[in-house]
């Protein structure tokens, strides 16, 4: 492929180092939501049975969102899908937040909607990472921005356990803030992603 010679050796490292920090980064949404998703429901819900809908609701987020986000990616280029991803993330953060504060259990279920959306497009930087490479170097730039994913297993703990209770009697809504925040940042590492 022609584009793959396009990016100079120092631009391909930066861009395995972004598209890695930025896995990291949206990686450790999933693991915010996956890890208070089933508590903020039980703790929202109408009916106890429902503790885990927000859960479900997320992975099917996830799954509605890869073709359509696949389909952004390829008119408008992968930068577009990426930020809007990422928008979604923040809008994740912001939603889960608000459901906490009103006590909205459908509000909260959107929120894990969009999480699941920002989940979606996450799994996408490890293909962006062999664009613009050399292809004798497309395996280790795969694993190099997979490896983001072990950070992400540090880092949404981590976000969880230290925010849940800075604001009293409103669990895990300064949590869904610094999620917002985390998703932010992700956005700005992924602006400086160069694609052939």
């Amino acid at each position: 492929m022609n584009g793959e010679s396009a990016l100079s050796e120092q631009q391909q490292k930066s861009n395995i180092f972004r598209l890695a920090t930025a896995q990291a980064l949206a990686g450790a949404n999933s693991v915010v939501f996956y890890a208070t998703g089933a508590i903020v429901g039980n703790n929202l819900a109408p009916d106890n049975s429902l503790a885990t809908l927000p859960v479900t609701v997320f992975v099917a987020g996830m799954a509605a969102c890869i073709l359509p986000f696949g389909q952004l990616a390829r008119k408008y280029g992968r930068r577009t899908a990426f930020m809007t991803g990422t928008s979604s993330g923040v809008l994740t953060g912001l939603l889960a937040a608000l459901a906490v504060i009103t006590g909205s259990f459908s509000l909260f279920c959107l929120a894990a909607f969009f999480g699941g959306a920002y989940a979606a497009v996450a799994v996408t930087f490890r293909f962006a990472a062999t664009d613009g490479s050399a292809p004798g170097q497309h395996a280790r730039a795969l694993s190099l921005v997979m490896g983001g994913g072990v950070i992400a297993g540090v880092i949404g703990p981590m976000l969880v356990t230290g925010t849940m209770n800075l604001w009293p009697g409103q669990l895990f809504a300064a949590t869904f803030l610094a999620q917002a925040l985390v998703a932010l940042i992700s956005a700005a590492v992924l602006a400086g992603v160069k694609l052939p």
